[in-house]
C-alpha cells in the first residue's frame, strides 16, 4: 500500500476534446480500453468512458444523429478527479471505493492512468465468490431490444447483463452496446433510424457462451480470469446452473 502510483500506473491513450465521438469509439475498440483522458493543447481537461458514450448515443435527443455528429466534449466529464504520480496506491484504492471511478488520471511528466485492473494485478484477493458477489442484478432475453438493455445498464449501474433463455446463453456488456450502436447509427440512414432501432435486438450484439463463476470459486482465480479476458464482470451460477449474482472488478477492489 506504500507503493507510489508511478509504480503501477500506465501511460494513457488520450484524445483531444474536439475530436469526433465516433473516433473515440474507434480508439477504444482498437486499444481495447474503456476510458480516455481528454486533453486540450496537451493539458488534461476531462475524461470520457464507454458509459458516457452509451448515455449520449442512445438518448432520445440524439435519435436521428450519427455518432460522428458529436464531439468528445459533448460527452466527457469535465475537470476530472486525478492524482499525482508520487501519491500512494492507497489513495487510488480509497478513491475507487468511495467514488466508483472506472479509471483515475495520474499526472506527472505525462498523463498516465490507473484502473481497477492495474490494482488487481499487484494484490492477491482472498476469499470466495459467495462472500463478495453482488446478488442484485438484471437479465435480458436474446430478443429484447437493445435500447431496453441500455436503459437497464445505465439505471442500475451494471457492467453487463446476463442473457437468459432458459439457461445462460450470452452476456451483453456496455462495450457491446457502444460498439454495436455506433455501427448501427453510422450505417442506418437517419429517416429509418427510429423504426429500425425497434428491431435492433440483444442477440445481434451479445457475446455468446460467456465465462461464468461458481459460488465456491476463489476470488483470486476469478480475478485472474477477469484480467486474462479483459472482462469487467461475470455472472455467478449455482449448482443448478441458475444465475444467483454477479462478481465484478468493483467487488474485488472493495476487498483491498
Amino acid at each position: 500500500m506504500k507503493r507510489a502510483l508511478s509504480d503501477i500506473a500506465h501511460k494513457a491513450t488520450t484524445i483531444d476534446k474536439d475530436r469526433r465521438l465516433s473516433y473515440a469509439v474507434e480508439l477504444m475498440e482498437k486499444e481495447n480500453i474503456a476510458r480516455l483522458p481528454v486533453t486540450e493543447e496537451g493539458e488534461l481537461v476531462g475524461i470520457i468512458t464507454e458509459r458516457d458514450i452509451l448515455e449520449k448515443i442512445g438518448s432520445s435527443r440524439s435519435l436521428n444523429f450519427r455518432t460522428s455528429s458529436f464531439h468528445v466534449s459533448s460527452s466527457m466529464t469535465s475537470d476530472p478527479f486525478y492524482l499525482g504520480e508520487s501519491e500512494k496506491v492507497i489513495e487510488a484504492i480509497v478513491a475507487f471505493k468511495e467514488h466508483g471511478f472506472s479509471g483515475i488520471p495520474i499526472l506527472g511528466s505525462d498523463i498516465k492512468i490507473i484502473t481497477k485492473t492495474d490494482l488487481m494485478k499487484v494484490f492477491e484477493i482472498p476469499g470466495y465468490v459467495s462472500d463478495k458477489m453482488n446478488s442484485t442484478f438484471h437479465v435480458v432475453a436474446p430478443d429484447d431490444r437493445v435500447v431496453h438493455a441500455r436503459r437497464l445498464l445505465l439505471d442500475n449501474n451494471q457492467h453487463a447483463l446476463p442473457v437468459w433463455d432458459g439457461e445462460l446463453v450470452g452476456l451483453l456488456t456496455i462495450q457491446d452496446i457502444v460498439f454495436g450502436m455506433n455501427e448501427f447509427r453510422e450505417k442506418t440512414p437517419g429517416k429509418y433510424m427510429e423504426s429500425r432501432l425497434k428491431e435492433f435486438i440483444v442477440e445481434e450484439i451479445m457475446s455468446p457462451d460467456p465465462k461464468f463463476a461458481r459460488l465456491e470459486d476463489k476470488l483470486e482465480d476469478i480475478k485472474k480470469e477477469l484480467i486474462k479476458g479483459n472482462f469487467s464482470s461475470m455472472p455467478v451460477l449455482n449448482f443448478e446452473d441458475n444465475i444467483v449474482g454477479q462478481i465484478s472488478k468493483d467487488e474485488l477492489v472493495k476487498c483491498l
